[in-house]
């Protein structure tokens, strides 16, 4: 009668929606012993049901729950959008638990990294007591065994070792006690359990390879199967599919079937077929990728399962062809098993857009791989790979960016699968894991299975670690415990109970910036989520202002105060600053602080970074005013410059910032307001170069102020005419082509407004001149430059400009020679870039030249040379005479110059000297000469006149790359002749000669290969005369390396070079080369002479040391 009161109940709940069943079932979680775990009393426990099926947290967000986007290569995890469905998650009610439920569980610890406090506590751990102590009572009262396995949907179903299945509803109330001890017995233990979609069927597999089939409406075994799967082998998963009535099974022999349940005319049926044998390796483990449990409707005729062997991970369809999609292999040791989970998250595209994608996660030993699947080609792209530190035996997703992970030493790890951060970590060694591996072994059926198997399944946990939406279910021998993600508030809440207010606030920003990690809960688009945090936000500022000014320090204590108010106030900005409540932080804080003098200073402090990176560019002219005043008695100018150039100016008091710039000397600040608040580039510039110009008139020495003030006025007229904006931004477009021509006319006004009659002429444009003749004269090169000054009339203005730094610094007084140099090579570049566009008289371009070619103007040598180089190629000396040109380059050491001038008259072979005399291009003489010689427009005459130079700066070119010259005589048949001449001026220099032949012999040795090419032999090039006279001064040069060479070398003759060898007293070497000529007695005799020479001299320092070792003996006794 019981059962069937049951099994009616169980019609009416099934019946109903979840979120009615939430309304029913009200029974609360058995209170745990608070004293025993030191836990704080609570008013209300949670429910199985408030925990299982809370609303998921891992919801997709509206913004993401439009239909994917066709998938694309090179995908990557998405930053933003909420976090998506689980595939494990079955229907979710709207219901949660009251209260956060913060109890862990007897002898728990939760280990955080440093970063936790940021994350804050990201799990709840939930011990489900009222299910344990029901399988407590199973085992004790009724045999019932030990827990083996489980399923988890709307009921969770716990398989034993005596063939029971106790299924439990969502209020931890037992609701069947499917099977007997009695089947136990014929059957052996539950090794496997599955729940179909909707939870109204239960398949349970044994280890004795029996398969039954129960409706959970009415607790009635349906179908008991003997022959689904290989005879005599345990059952080790069963997996329903979404396609209706069928699953896969994979047993002990390491094979996977299809099973089709099928109920025809009133009549239960069965079939299966063999998907893949164990005789081609054993699968360990299988997971079907179940795209029903998504929000969008899936084709129900596309079945994929993954399946992993020891080795390796395949991916199949199994509908509606059997076909291998992926694989991949797994290396690791052979005690670790492998691991797969499911998961559909959203894709970031490369092209910006989103879609959602399921992706697989499997991994083996410490090694996990990602991979996305698209749903319209099937086809595997590769996301990531993440390398742990210890050796991972169980897995499971606990929404789209968190993973978690089981460790051998039962720790449970929380992962964030983009980043790889390590978020939290649980130990559950207390828990007394449920291992599988009595059925990998196969015990009940005599272990009829591989030892690699055996090996592999010792700590196989796959059903005793269960996903279901954001949860992770744990089964222990004596024990069931939950551990869920919190929501992102919980976390918040349980942040600020335990009284971590500066944390909870961090994290906050965190979640509104999209920065914190395993956030679930927030299930809008991006502007609603973030106008929901910011609330909250808002609300933990007017609590933390709330409580922090009650338990302020005692106002006599100033240190205590300040240091108070330095951890407190700069949070407060910047909590505001980041979440955007400008309101509260100009209203409410700014209102909190502001009263108290030391508060007040650390608030204006706590705005600059935030000004400083243009977060807060708009503020209230009044707090403005306070903070540069503050900042003017602190003496902090330069932090208030900084401010004033990046605040709008109507945030600004015009005249305190004004008096305060000019009193200080704040020219950026000066610049800024009058361009960006008054529109006016020209008042500033007229100013500050008046103020430029009396000081240099004063006849003193120009302080470090004002020269900062004449390099910003050259910075900021460069920045005028070039269209950007000083001291940051740039000009708006209406007005650039305006600015441009006030800031020139600026320049080339012939005198001031208010001018005296003593003025001077373009007194603005003396004055830069004055103060830094060449970076004027440099920013007007780059003025020169813009579009405005290539066309017609810009070219008129050039003139004029060039006419009137003429006018200035030639006619005029007060410049030196330095200054006046400077002003020639402006004026030769401008020639050569436009070549025409500027005329001047001969007799100063024949100035200007002397100038540029002076050989006493020892600075700005490379910018000279460059200078005069463009001038003659664009043409601007072509009526100069070239031989008084070449002297005076020459003289100057413009040796580029004398390069271009020898070239354009074909004189090639005096090039060689200008790459031998330029200490920077020396070493390019030798690709130059190849480059000659091999060139066909060059005649013989050419070459014949380049072997006279080569002959005539042999040294020089020995001394500067012995091996290319060595390349160059045995590589060019133009120099080939040469070689005995060379040979032959060398000989008189023992040195030379030596470097030489060592670079040829050299050269020829790594040149030359087997087959006869690089330098053929046959040429007879290097004879063995010259082989042999090498070898002698080598014996003269360096003796040490001769014997090495001649084990190596070939073609010296024997006799003469044991000649050589005797008359040098190489010993060694002659022993040698009478071994080589056959006169093995005369090599043994010299060995043995050399031998005994070596023994004397060992001898008679062993007896010299003896003798001094007495002699110390004796003194020290």
């Amino acid at each position: 009668m019981a059962m069937e009161g049951e099994g009616q109940l169980s019609k009416e709940t099934v019946n109903n929606a979840d979120s009615d069943l939430v309304k029913q079932l009200d029974l609360q979680l058995e209170e745990l012993d608070d004293e025993e775990f030191h836990l704080p009393p609570v008013s209300e426990l949670p429910t199985l049901e408030s925990i299982l099926n809370e609303n998921d947290p891992g919801s997709i967000s509206e913004d993401d729950s439009a239909p994917p986007q066709p998938s694309q290569h090179k995908a990557s995890f998405s930053q933003e959008g909420g976090d998506t469905l689980s595939l494990h998650s079955r229907g979710s009610s709207d219901s949660r638990s009251r209260n956060s439920s913060d109890k862990h569980s007897s002898g728990s610890r939760t280990r955080r990294d440093p970063q936790s406090k940021t994350h804050g506590s990201i799990l709840r751990h939930v011990i489900l007591k009222g299910v344990a102590a029901q399988l407590i009572s199973a085992y004790d009262r009724v045999g019932a065994g030990l827990p083996t396995t489980m399923a988890v949907g709307n009921v969770i179903c716990v398989g034993t070792s005596h063939g029971l299945i106790l299924v439990f509803e969502p209020t931890q109330a037992l609701k069947f006690c499917l099977g007997s001890t009695q089947l136990g017995e014929q059957y052996g233990s539950v090794s496997a359990l599955a729940l179909n979609n909707d939870c109204t069927r239960l398949l349970v597999g044994f280890a004795k390879g029996q398969i039954c089939l129960y409706d959970l409406t009415t607790s009635k075994l349906l179908q008991t199967i003997p022959d689904a799967h290989t005879p005599f082998t345990a059952v080790l998963h069963l997996k329903w599919t979404d396609y209706p009535g069928m699953a896969v099974i994979s047993d002990s022999g390491g094979s996977v079937f299809e099973l089709s349940i099928k109920r025809t005319m009133g009549l239960n049926s069965n079939e299966s077929r063999c998907i893949f044998s164990g005789s081609r390796g054993e699968v360990c483990t299988i997971e079907p990728l179940l795209m029903s449990h998504f929000r969008i409707n899936p084709g129900a005729e596309t079945i994929i399962l993954a399946m992993a062997t020891i080795s390796k991970v395949i991916v199949v369809s199994l509908r509606p062809q059997l076909k291998v999609l992926f694989s991949h292999p797994l290396k690791a040791s052979s005690t670790t098993l492998p691991l797969i989970a499911w998961q559909f998250v959203v894709i970031q595209m490369p092209d910006g857009t989103r879609g959602v994608d399921p992706v697989l996660a499997f991994g083996r030993e410490k090694t996990i791989y990602f991979y996305q699947l698209t749903q319209e080609e099937l086809h595997f792209i590769p996301l990531q790979k993440m390398v742990l530190s210890y050796v991972v035996q169980g897995m499971a997703w606990l929404n789209s960016r968190s993973l978690s992970v089981m460790d051998t030493r039962e720790q449970l790890h929380i992962i964030d699968v983009k980043s790889q951060e390590e978020l939290e970590m649980v130990d559950l060694a207390h828990l007394g894991l449920v291992y599988a591996s009595p059925h990998f072994k196969a015990i009940a059926t005599g272990s009829n299975v591989s030892k690699a198997m055996a090996l592999a399944g010792e700590r196989s946990c796959y059903h005793s670690m269960v996903s279901f939406g954001s949860q992770v279910l744990l089964l222990g021998t004596k024990s069931f415990q939950v551990v869920t993600v919190r929501t992102w508030v919980d976390r918040l809440d349980h942040l600020v109970r335990g009284g971590h207010m500066r944390e909870a606030l961090q994290l906050a920003l965190d979640i509104y910036q999209d920065k914190a990690q395993a956030v679930v809960g927030l299930k809008h688009k991006k502007e609603k989520r973030q106008q929901i945090v910011q609330e909250k936000i808002s609300n933990m500022l007017h609590q933390y202002l709330d409580t922090g000014m009650e338990s302020l320090p005692d106002r006599s204590n100033l240190a205590a105060l300040n240091q108070y108010y330095t951890q407190m106030v700069p949070l407060c900005v910047k909590m505001a600053v980041g979440a955007n409540l400008r309101n509260l932080l100009f209203g409410r804080i700014w209102e909190t602080f502001c009263e108290d003098a030391i508060s007040k200073g650390i608030f204006l402090e706590a705005l600059e970074p935030y000004i400083l990176s243009d977060q807060l560019s708009d503020m209230s002219p009044s707090i403005t005013q306070c903070l540069l005043s503050h900042q003017e008695t602190c003496g902090r100018l330069q932090a208030a410059e900084a401010c004033i150039v990046h605040l709008d100016v109507t945030s600004l008091d015009l005249h305190q910032a004004m008096t305060l710039c000019w009193t200080h000397g704040m020219y950026d600040a000066i610049f800024y307001i009058y361009t960006r608040g008054i529109k006016d580039f020209i008042t500033p510039l007229e100013e500050l170069i008046t103020v430029l110009c009396n000081a240099m008139d004063s006849g003193n020495a120009l302080t470090d102020c004002q020269v900062k003030l004449g390099n910003k006025i050259l910075v900021y007229v460069s920045c005028c005419l070039a269209g950007r904006a000083y001291p940051r931004g740039d000009i708006e477009e209406p007005i650039l082509q305006q600015v441009k021509h006030e800031i020139f006319k600026c320049l080339t006004s012939l005198h001031t407004k208010n001018s005296k009659p003593t003025e001077e002429c373009y007194p603005y444009l003396r004055t830069l001149l004055r103060f830094d003749t060449r970076e004027f004269l440099n920013v007007l090169s780059l003025a020169f430059e813009e579009a405005e000054f290539t066309s017609e009339l810009g070219m008129i203005q050039r003139q004029r400009v060039v006419d009137i730094l003429l006018q200035v610094m030639v006619e005029g007084q007060g410049f030196g020679p330095a200054q006046l140099g400077s002003l020639f090579t402006f004026i030769a570049r401008q020639m050569s870039r436009q070549q025409g566009a500027i005329a001047i008289n001969r007799q100063l371009f024949d100035q200007v030249l002397c100038h540029l070619t002076s050989s006493d103007a020892s600075s700005h040598h490379e910018e000279r040379e460059t200078a005069l180089l463009e001038l003659l190629q664009d043409g601007g000396l072509v009526h100069y005479d070239k031989d008084h040109l070449l002297e005076k380059a020459w003289n100057a050491e413009f040796y580029r110059v004398c390069e271009y001038v020898y070239e354009v008259r074909g004189e090639h072979e005096k090039i060689i000297e200008c790459y031998l005399e330029d200490k920077m291009r020396k070493h390019q003489v030798f690709t130059y000469i190849r480059t000659v010689l091999t060139s066909p427009q060059f005649t013989d005459l050419h070459a014949q006149k380049i072997q006279q130079q080569f002959l005539a700066h042999i040294k020089t070119l020995l001394d500067i790359d012995c091996s290319r010259v060595a390349s160059l005589l045995l590589t060019m048949p133009q120099l080939i002749p040469l070689l005995s001449d060379v040979m032959q001026k060398l000989r008189g220099d023992t040195q030379y000669m030596y470097f030489a032949l060592n670079a040829l012999f050299t050269y020829r040795s790594t040149h030359a290969s087997p087959g006869g090419r690089g330098v053929d032999p046959s040429e007879n090039l290097l004879s063995s005369d010259l082989q042999e006279e090498y070898i002698d001064l080598m014996c003269q040069v360096s003796p040490t390396q001769v014997y090495a060479y001649l084990k190596g070398a070939e073609g010296y003759r024997l006799e003469q070079t044991l000649q050589i060898c005797k008359r040098h007293n190489q010993q060694e070497c002659t022993a040698f080369l009478l071994e080589k000529a056959g006169d093995i007695k005369g090599a043994f005799e010299i060995l043995l002479s050399i031998l005994k020479s070596k023994v004397e001299d060992v001898s008679y320092y062993w007896h010299a040391n003896c003798v001094l070792f007495l002699m110390y003996y004796y003194d020290f006794e």
